[in-house]
């Protein structure tokens, strides 16, 4: 119990010396807590405002590069989707183009003269600029030279070299190969060119050699080329393939058989002069 009063009063006279101390007339003002602390305290809230304010600076300034940053990245992200959308809304009419052009060919029919006969693909040589492959040649057909084979999706080339056992046949993309073919919906005639890759181009364009032009337009990507029949080895309308693109003046066309994927193909054979 006397420890606690001891206590008490010990508590009670701080209280009121502080309290004495903090008074606003108090004798000793110049001694108090309050007067140092407008000393000390005021001086210290100011560069605590100061350093607030810098710290906000930063962050805003933080904030702002980060705002744009990412305003960058979803503009260059929204950039990318458009330009794929433009690519796939080409592709699109380009493909719809090609539909249009040949749905014409869709109930074509091969002249009366002509048979056809499938063989199996065996292989194909090994050459850089060969383009050529090796087929299983029919059993009691004898297949000439210059028959010309085809496969479900167009022209496939024509036979070089004819055996009891096998055929050699040239790729319409060989170095070598030249195919007559015309510009479906313009009509215009051209030669496809064999590059020894998978590709053709075109040369020789009508309306290019000539003084006056009578075709409505030059040729365009998605154009479809059909064999014209110029020449007596490849019959007319076959599907050749499609001007992917034009750089330079320089016409590439992308047949529409995948070769190396091939199979089977069809060969044409004239039974008149079997």
């Amino acid at each position: 119990m006397r420890r606690i009063l001891v206590l008490f009063s010990t508590a009670v006279i701080l209280y009121l010396s502080a309290s004495y101390w903090y008074l606003p007339n108090s004798p000793y003002a110049h001694y108090s807590l309050q007067h140092f602390s407008s000393y000390v305290i005021q001086p210290i809230g100011s560069i605590n405002n100061f350093f607030n304010k810098i710290g906000n600076f930063f962050y805003n300034v933080e904030y702002w590069f980060l705002t744009r940053k990412n305003l960058n990245k979803r503009l260059s992200t929204l950039e990318k989707i458009e330009a794929e959308l433009q690519q796939a809304k080409l592709e699109l009419t380009t493909t719809q183009k090609i539909i249009d052009q040949l749905t014409p060919l869709v109930n074509l029919s091969f002249p009366k003269d002509f048979k056809k006969v499938t063989t199996r693909v065996c292989g194909s040589p090994i050459g850089f600029y060969d383009a050529q492959i090796i087929v299983s040649a029919p059993d009691k057909i004898i297949l000439q030279k210059d028959n010309v084979a085809l496969s479900d999706k167009g022209l496939v080339g024509r036979v070089i070299e004819s055996s009891n056992r096998l055929l050699r046949i040239m790729l319409i993309t060989d170095m070598v190969s030249r195919v007559p073919v015309k510009i479906l919906e313009t009509g215009e005639n051209c030669i496809a060119v064999g590059s020894g890759a998978s590709v053709m181009t075109l040369e020789h364009l009508q309306s290019k050699e000539m003084i006056t032009n009578f075709y409505k337009r030059p040729p365009e990507v998605g154009d479809v080329l059909v064999t014209s029949g110029i020449g007596g080895v490849f019959p007319p309308d076959l599907p050749v393939g499609t001007i992917s693109s034009i750089k330079n003046e320089e016409i590439i066309v992308k047949p529409f058989v995948i070769f190396h994927t091939l199979e089977v193909v069809t060969i044409l054979y004239d039974q008149s002069e079997l």
